[in-house]
């Protein structure tokens, strides 16, 4: 996960929820899939002990 300040400037979406379409990396990997046929499609914000993150979720390329 990322703070804040890791993501500025990014073209990406900041997303509070994910969308079907939308894997967490972990997921890639747990799925068998090869990572380099995903690519960053946004960040979901998540709150964890009253702190703000950022995890990347990925959609498959193409």
């Amino acid at each position: 996960m990322l703070k804040g300040h890791e993501i500025l400037g990014t073209d990406k979406p900041i997303l509070r929820e994910r969308e079907s379409n939308h894997f967490f990396l972990d997921e890639i990997t747990q799925l068998n899939e090869n990572p380099e046929h995903y690519e960053v499609a946004g960040y979901v914000q998540m709150t964890i002990n009253k702190q703000i993150f950022y995890k990347p979720v990925y959609v498959k390329k193409g």
